[in-house]
């Protein structure tokens, strides 16, 4: 406990901070808090408060485990199979074509040969990626082809990096599913998220939300973004998330409070879950890439996306559930038990759920950029902290 603690103090020192401002929780099966620590600054401010607890986040990527479980439950309710194809409810996913740079080095494209289906979407092997991560879709992008529309189905109409099930790459699947899941129900995603979601789990106003400016309440309680230009050096920062006007971005775009998304979290180890069937989370710990199978390779590629979440873990421990990482193994260096559902997001957001023991985790900040050396550092350190002096 010592560690983490003085490393917090010396990291939130408010004349200089590193990191100004960390929120951390774990709960049990039952709901109940079973660590805490909130402590620093809501931003870099010469004014800056105390960080409360209930402070509000931008979530970025942490937003992806909330579409997953909507999406999840309408597969329970039959509105669609897990290996069903997405183009009835997402029609413009059908005709997808794989882009490739031919011998001349022009880009070509092939249409794809299989659907895209939900499975897909959970498991990040739809073949969409975030243009960034990949030198083909930058170029594509430089072409002009992408809009400059918010809307979901224009903006992130990509082409395929790979035939759908045949690889993995990281992506805007789960914007797409949270499209799915309001066409599925005929509603806004943020309205089913409210009923299905936040309500089941006891959660009430002001409820997490895709629109934050329409929010007084909610924007007034937001910690502020910060970037680190050098080791030390904090300066102003804010993510781009949390206040699209056009659409609800399954992927990215909730922002909330911590005890709002521990309260998602503490259900899914509960033993009488609310918001999936227990089989059904049993189907989100299932290892979606088979070994030696070049969508594992590519898992291991992109390392940085998920090294600071997972923690110091051996990379034959890792795989791809429906709707998080898997951490099959267990990782001495940090005490953490074997079979881990973790992910996070951009803003250096980590959580994880372990339902061996019954118990889940939240870390947060508000930091850029993602996988931020000293944030790792304190990500690994609150994990060791709690497992330390777990008693369960």
């Amino acid at each position: 406990m010592a560690d983490f603690d003085a490393l917090l103090a010396e990291y939130t020192d408010k004349k200089e901070p590193v990191v100004h401002g960390v929120l951390t929780k774990c709960v049990d099966k039952n709901g109940k808090d079973i660590y805490g620590k909130t402590v620093g600054w809501d931003s870099i401010q010469s004014d800056a408060q105390p960080l409360r607890e209930d402070a509000v986040l931008k979530m970025a990527s942490g937003t992806k485990l909330i579409a997953s479980i909507a999406l999840l439950q309408c597969i329970e309710q039959g509105l669609i199979g897990l290996d069903d194809p997405v183009t009835r409810v997402l029609p413009e996913l059908d005709n997808r074509k794989i882009i490739s740079k031919s011998e001349a080095g022009e880009l070509a494209y092939t249409p794809a040969s299989k659907p895209i289906t939900p499975r897909h979407l959970l498991s990040h092997m739809s073949g969409m990626a975030y243009t960034f991560l990949n030198p083909l879709l930058v170029a594509w992008e430089a072409t002009g082809a992408k809009t400059s529309s918010n809307k979901i189905a224009e903006k992130m109409d990509y082409p395929l990096l790979f035939e759908p099930g045949q690889g993995w790459v990281y992506g805007v699947n789960l914007d797409w599913a949270g499209l799915a899941v309001a066409r599925l129900n005929d509603t806004t995603l943020e309205n089913y998220m409210i009923e299905n979601i936040w309500k089941r789990v006891g959660r009430s106003a002001p409820f997490p939300t895709f629109h934050l400016s329409h929010h007084p309440e909610y924007k007034a309680r937001l910690m502020k973004a910060a970037q680190r230009k050098s080791s030390r050096k904090l300066e102003p920062w804010d993510y781009a998330y949390g206040d699209n006007d056009e659409d609800e971005e399954g992927g990215h775009g909730l922002v909330l409070t911590m005890a709002d998304y521990t309260a998602v979290l503490a259900d899914l180890v509960s033993d009488s879950p609310k918001l999936l069937k227990p089989s059904t989370i049993d189907l989100m710990y299932e290892p979606q890439l088979a070994k030696d199978s070049p969508g594992l390779s590519m898992l291991m590629q992109l390392k940085p996306a998920w090294d600071m979440i997972a923690g110091p873990v051996k990379e034959e421990y890792v795989n791809h559930g429906l709707g998080g990482l898997l951490v099959q193994g267990e990782t001495p260096e940090i005490g953490q038990p074997a079979n881990i559902l973790c992910w996070g997001g951009a803003s250096n957001i980590a959580w994880w759920i372990c339902r061996e023991k019954g118990v889940a985790g939240f870390f947060a900040t508000q930091i850029h950029p993602f996988s931020d050396n000293k944030v790792k550092k304190l990500v690994n350190a609150w994990k060791k902290d709690f497992w330390s002096n777990y008693q369960g």
